[in-house]
């Protein structure tokens, strides 16, 4: 008979889905198809029965989500696989290939369902055992077969009648075999149950399963269950046996017990019970079988006492959300009418609790314990399912030892463990509303759990769990039940979406709000919040901060609470982000509960500000100084609201240095927090501008600028320009002192970070103090840009300089002159030029970058006043420079450099771009605006066109000369195929290929015996001559490029010792043996002289590239073909390691073998 609430869940069950879902399984077809090919494939070698087997699983991994949608088919598939199987002209090649591929299947749909789908018949029973038993059980290579002959046969043995029957003789008195030895069929499945067990792969869940089947039929469990009980219990507690021994026995164990009637296994029990307590199996290591431990212990529990529903147990009489939502929110007029209520007064009769289900709660309690989660979520269920067949008595000393394990001595897996035991407990009714008063305030503890544990803490899992108790409590309970606890649950749940550290957390809470809302209907406005806090909107931390969180505590129920969760938990948190976000938050909640902040807030934080920890006072102060911001930002005075606050923050930071808090490990936190506290107060006007603080102030700032880390040295010029402007604003001698301090410590060579500080402090500068001062600190920056012998490794501090002309560049409002802006230009443009080098690789890409953004921040304010500056040889520069950076190695660096050249190509108002309109042409709007800048797949095509444009060209080669002579594979990739590219469309035009040629040259001329530049070169002249794209170049007699390039190589390994270096020179010079002229003799000689270089490994690496280059070109090249055989073999036959004296011959044959003179030292006179 089917229940009311069953039939009102089936008339409410609504459709739902995905929106990434699929229909229907459209494969279906082509995996037929693939079956019936199998035997085909597997003739083809293992290639093919590779790349078949991949596409089978790559279509069923589809559908690992909605294995359902292969139901329709299922019957099909495994009927053409089990015919397969069947067939006995199938090879057992073929059948293993079938078990493979219905492993895929069985893994994507369960094994549950695919053995439903297993035909049963009485004929498959002996063909399927025996089949199981020729298998090897130690071949890795066919674990799939056995695995799913398991699955089949605890199909098989199902049958409904005596398994004797099979046999087809009398069985001896033992009943195990007959007179000759031959065992029956019992017997023979009981070996391969027990042979399955214990082996170490996934044979042994398929075996537990069908023990679980077999053992437990009427015929088989009167002889073998006994016996094979204590087979599996001694073996799991010995010594001798391994992890896998005792997964498997446990396993098997667990399963017996779950499929096997009450009334059978019942007289095992206590056996059962006393060995899967025992120290040897109860204390092992390993986290699954501490699972299968729990596992067992429960369903031991769930056979002492007898199978059926308590009628204490709490029900809901209507879980229609339709129901709750319709009642209105907070209505509870309308609340659903429970039509089960519990009744206090019923009592249980003839109820016997075994005491054996005392041992059982205590070990399950003891699982909540456990350090592994799996075990903890095991033993959790335990109690949910134990706990309810107990009476109302008992079941509620269980939720009292459940509560206990909430206590602060407790570690944080029994919290943990707590909280899902809660979980099932409310969920399946058994948590009783008189418990909860206990209960809620225990929870609300977990859902804000949060232990320091070093450098981290433990408590996100606490957390995400309790999450788990408030979405289930919504499910279980009646709105009048949850009442009084509501405002409690929903704020703490609110905190949690905002405030959690990690976004698992936050998207539990939320989602736990959200089925309170739509179960209760009672939690202030949740529809409302809910559009805001959503699943994904809380997903990005600064969001739900900044933004979700202003939003919430706009309604006063919330308020408050979320205020003093930041300040009493967020704003000394061990993580320094979320104490900055706790800050920022603050300032955003104070318009919304300014006076509450400003008192009691404010004290408080007053308070931690004197703190021993340093957690505490960093975040204090912080959020002081954000708070002062956010009270001046609605025009409220602190002074009238709180004078003690403003006292307080006069004498902090003088406080701070007399107790030395600016040392040690703490005072970097310390300083960056000050430097925040001063520039928030200077934001706030703040009463000061008398007073002697404003000197400590600016004293402190003037020292970070000179410490050793870069984000203290940001902090203290980002707060130096606020703290000027307030209280300095008509100081002029103070301004006139600090200028001179900073342009004294910026002129002083002695150390890079003092020079990096307060070159952007002079950047900093209000722009009242610039209009005075401008002429001498420009100077003074152009001057320190220039590299000393002292400075030459300082990129940082050139980096620094330019972004503070940058800086100053940008106020508009300071009559620069001429001649000065001409002088930046030119100061930028050499920075252009900067590679240098240190262990840290292209520091000088620091100093580009900042050179690209000045020249373009520049170039586009002088187009809107000045544009008589931009010459066309001026813009000329900027823009190739720009164009130069877009092809080189730094993947950061070319992204910046194509922003910047498409800003400067699409302004309208700078003149003289050179061919401009037809550089637009390439750079449309349509193809830049969604461009990925950072791709070098992307970005490669566009910028090599500009090779056609000889003001364009020289910079451009340049740049992919660094790119494809380069090391890194995807650019070296990329940068050539877009270059040969270029060269293939340009191929009938040889006037153009002559002038790249002739700018290569150039290159190679004006970069001679520089490295950064020449050991490419000489990569990129290899792939150049193997690519084959400019072979009417260099196979014309009348072109030089060939012998000039050659003779320029020849004199950057005149005398060199870099081995890699000469490397990639006789890579290089093995390319000439394609050209059939002069020159192809000369690399031979070139390569002759290698041959007898006084490193073997020269001499060796030359030899194997030679007989390589003469393999593929040696038919064309000017070697004589009849000697091409016995060059190739004195190259691969001769040990060039050995000494010189001893190759120096062969190498002489082979010059005379290819026709070249042989090389003779040059006698030094």
């Amino acid at each position: 008979m089917i229940s009311i609430m069953d039939m009102d869940v089936k008339t409410e069950t609504e459709a739902y889905g995905l929106g990434c879902a699929m229909e229907y399984f459209s494969d279906h077809q082509e995996v037929l198809e693939m079956i019936d090919n199998l035997e085909t494939v597997l003739q083809k070698g293992n290639s093919q029965i590779e790349r078949a087997y991949e596409r089978f699983v790559d279509i069923l991994k589809q559908y690992h989500e909605q294995p359902h949608l292969l139901d329709t088919h299922l019957e099909r598939i495994l009927d053409k696989m089990i015919g397969i199987i069947r067939n006995s002209d199938s090879s057992m090649d073929l059948k293993h290939a079938v078990f493979k591929y219905m492993y895929v299947v069985t893994n994507v749909r369960g094994y549950k369902v695919i053995v439903r789908q297993l035909p049963h018949e009485v004929a498959d029973f002996e063909p399927v055992l025996q089949l199981l038993e020729q298998q090897n059980p130690n071949d890795s290579n066919t674990w799939t077969t056995r695995y799913i002959l398991l699955l089949w046969m605890s199909i098989i043995v199902m049958i409904p009648f005596h398994m004797s029957r099979l046999d087809g003789f009398e069985p001896d008195a033992t009943g195990d075999t007959d007179a000759s030895g031959k065992k029956t069929v019992m017997q023979r499945v009981l070996d391969v149950c027990e042979t399955y067990t214990v082996q170490p792969d996934k044979c042994r869940d398929a075996a537990a399963f069908l023990i679980s089947k077999f053992l437990t039929r009427t015929d088989v469990k009167e002889k073998y269950l006994d016996e094979f009980i204590s087979w599996a219990c001694n073996l799991s507690v010995s010594k001798s046996s391994s992890s896998f021994v005792k997964y498997g026995t446990l396993s098997s164990i667990a399963m017996i017990l779950k499929h096997g009637k009450r009334e059978d296994v019942l007289p095992h029990a206590q056996k059962l019970l006393a060995w899967i307590i025992n120290d040897e199996i109860k204390n092992h290591p390993g986290s699954n079988i501490q699972k299968l431990v729990y596992k067992i212990i429960q369903r031991i529990g769930l056979i002492f006492l007898p199978p059926k529903i308590t009628k204490w147990r709490y029900q809901r009489g209507n879980r229609s959300l339709t129901a709750n939502l319709n009642s209105g929110e907070g209505d509870l007029s309308k609340k659903v009418i429970n039509t089960n209520e519990v009744d206090a007064d019923i009592t249980e009769v003839n109820v016997d609790v075994p005491e054996e289900i005392e041992e059982i709660i205590d070990q399950l309690i003891q699982g909540l314990r456990s350090g592994d989660s799996v075990v903890r979520w095991s033993a959790a269920k335990g109690i949910g399912r134990v706990t309810g067949r107990l009476p109302k008595e008992f079941a509620d000393d269980v939720v009292g030892s459940v509560l206990e394990l909430f206590s602060p001595r407790e570690g944080d897996g029994a919290w943990h463990g707590g909280c899902l035991a809660l979980a099932e407990l409310g969920r399946r009714g058994l948590l009783l509303p008189s418990r909860l008063p206990e209960v809620v305030p225990v929870v609300m503890q977990a859902l804000v759990y949060d232990e320091p544990k070093g450098y981290a803490s433990v408590g996100s899992h606490i957390r995400d769990a309790a999450c788990y108790v408030c979405w289930s409590f919504a499910r279980a309970y009646e709105t009048s039940d949850l009442e009084p606890f509501v405002n409690d649950i929903a704020a703490q749940l609110l905190i949690v979406t905002c405030f959690d550290r990690e976004i698992n957390c936050r998207r539990a809470a939320s989602a736990a709000f959200q089925e309170n809302v739509g179960r209760q209907g009672t939690f202030p406005h949740g529809i409302d919040i809910l559009t805001a806090a959503d699943f994904f909107a809380v997903s990005v931390r600064t969001n739900a901060y900044h933004s979700i969180s202003v939003f919430i505590a706009k309604y006063e129920e919330y308020t408050v609470k979320l205020i003093n969760h930041l300040v009493e938990r967020k704003v000394p948190h061990w993580d320094m982000t979320i104490r900055e976000l706790s800050s920022k938050a603050l300032n955003h909640l104070t318009p919304l509960a300014a006076d509450y902040i400003a008192t009691t807030v404010l004290d408080n934080l007053l308070i931690k500000t004197l703190s021993i920890d340093l957690n505490a006072r960093h975040g204090a102060i912080l959020s002081i100084g954000e708070i002062f911001l956010g009270l001046a930002s609605i025009n409220k005075e602190v002074s009238t609201m709180n004078s003690r606050a403003i006292e307080v923050a006069r004498t902090l930071i003088a406080s701070y240095k007399e107790r030395l808090y600016f040392r040690g490990m703490g005072g970097e936190l310390m300083r960056l927090a000050c430097c925040s506290f001063i520039e928030k107060c200077s934001q706030a006007h703040m009463p000061y501008h008398d007073a002697p603080v404003r000197e400590e102030w600016l004293d402190m700032l003037n020292d970070c600028l000179s410490y050793d880390s870069s984000n203290i040295r940001l902090a203290a010029v980002q707060a130096l320009p606020f703290l000027l402007k307030e209280y300095y604003i008509e100081d002029y001698e103070r301004q006139s002192s600090l200028v001179d301090l900073y342009i004294q410590k910026l002129s002083a060579e002695s150390l890079e970070i003092v020079r990096m500080g307060h070159a952007l402090a002079l950047g900093a500068l209000p722009i009242y103090i610039l209009e005075k001062h401008y002429e001498r600190i420009i100077t003074v920056l152009l001057k320190s840009l220039k590299i000393t012998p002292s400075t030459l490794k300082w990129a940082e501090a050139r980096r620094d300089i330019i972004r503070a002309l940058t800086g100053i560049i940008n106020h508009s409002n300071i009559g620069y002159t001429d001649e000065h802006i001409l002088q930046i230009f030119e100061a930028l443009l050499i920075c252009m030029k900067e590679y240098t080098q240190d262990n840290r690789g292209d520091i000088g890409a620091w100093v580009r970058e900042a050179a690209m953004i000045g020249l373009q921040t520049l170039t586009m304010k002088l187009s809107e006043s000045r544009v008589h500056l931009l010459t066309e040889d001026l813009v000329e520069k900027i823009v190739v420079n720009i164009s130069q950076q877009t092809v080189e190695k730094i993947d950061r660096t070319r992204s910046l450099a194509g922003k910047s050249f498409y800003k400067i190509m699409h302004s309208k108002n700078i003149p003289n771009i050179p061919d401009h309109k037809e550089v637009l042409e390439i750079f449309t709007t349509k193809t830049c605006e969604n461009l990925n800048w950072n791709s070098a797949t992307v970005t490669f095509p566009l910028f090599v066109e500009l090779v056609k444009f000889p003001k364009y060209s020289y910079k451009i080669l340049l740049g992919l000369v660094c790119s494809i002579g380069g090391m890194t594979e995807t650019l070296v990739k990329s940068s050539s195929h877009s270059f040969f590219n270029y060269l293939e469309k340009n191929a009938s035009n040889v006037n153009e290929l002559v002038r790249i040629c002739d700018v290569i040259e150039q290159i190679f001329i004006d970069h001679q015996r520089v490295d950064r530049i020449s050991v490419p070169m000489l990569k990129f002249l290899e792939k150049l001559f193997a690519s084959g794209k400019i072979s009417s170049v260099i196979e014309d007699e009348s072109s030089e490029f060939a012998k000039k390039v050659l003779k320029l190589s020849q004199l950057e390994i005149s005398g060199c010792k870099d081995i890699y270096k000469l490397i990639d020179a006789i890579n290089f010079f093995c390319q000439y043996i394609q050209i059939n002229s002069e020159v192809s003799k000369i690399a031979l000689v070139q390569l002759s002289i290698l041959l007898c270089h006084r490193q073997p490994y020269v001499r060796k690496s030359t030899a194997n590239k030679l007989f390589e280059a003469i393999l593929i070109y040696g038919d064309n090249s000017v070697i004589p073909p009849e000697n091409l055989d016995e060059v190739q073999n004195c190259l691969s036959t001769t040990n060039w390691e050995e000494s010189i004296e001893h190759v120096k011959p062969i190498r002489n044959n082979i010059c005379t073998l290819i026709g070249t003179r042989i090389p003779v030292p040059i006698v030094k006179k």
